[in-house]
């Protein structure tokens, strides 16, 4: 994605400093007026996504419905989550397995409470945005507090919660289960807070399931 040219106007609707109403009814009337139709547009709504300007909320409804449009009722096979599904969502919006922004957070998540219990597949990585939040303090999850004290804020729990009930869990991840996840004391041994955590992934999504 590093590679692509935008054409004209994405080209200079990306170079701005900020989106506005009248800028996301261009880009929606203009730029993808046929919709996601290829893989240079998917391209195309990414870049302009994690371009500099500053995002208004008509931008961020757009492209999170247009994203998770395309993935769950227009890639093939339209209307499933398949692995090979998965994997591709993976690869578009994730570099070292961390997604950058939080609309492309809030466009996996419904995408996978649209998927249902199918987005099985997706389970290890939606929950790894959580370890890169929490412990590494990296990613848009992130709040300021990592390393050994690192703990888990009620924004990560939510966005626990919505993905295991996405997966059709009917019991909520709670404060308890949290602080027993990432207790500063697993620090203290080698591998486990790590240890916890994949077990943790492995309880969720599969024993076969890749944990961060």
């Amino acid at each position: 994605m590093s590679e692509l040219r935008l054409s004209y106007p994405a080209c200079t609707l990306a170079e701005k400093s900020n989106f506005t109403p009248q800028d996301v009814q261009l880009i929606e009337n203009r730029v993808f007026a046929r919709g996601l139709d290829g893989p240079d547009a998917v391209a195309t709504l990414l870049a302009l996504e994690h371009c500099r300007a500053e995002k208004c909320v008509e931008w961020d409804e757009f492209f999170i419905r247009t994203l998770t449009d395309h993935v769950v009722n227009h890639l093939a096979p339209a209307g499933t989550m398949t692995r090979a599904k998965a994997d591709w969502l993976r690869r578009a919006l994730a570099r070292g397995g961390l997604i950058a922004s939080r609309n492309e957070i809030e466009a996996l998540v419904r995408i996978m409470e649209m998927a249902g219990t199918q987005s099985h597949h997706l389970a290890a990585f939606a929950l790894s945005q959580v370890w890169h939040a929490v412990v590494e303090g990296e990613g848009p999850l992130a709040s300021r507090r990592k390393g050994l004290w690192a703990v888990l804020g009620m924004e990560q729990l939510t966005y626990i919660n919505r993905v295991l009930a996405a997966l059709g869990s009917a019991q909520p991840f709670s404060v308890a289960d949290a602080e027993a996840l990432f207790d500063p004391a697993l620090d203290l041994t080698p591998g486990g807070q790590k240890s916890a955590w994949r077990e943790f992934i492995a309880r969720v999504a599969g024993p076969g399931a890749v944990a961060a």
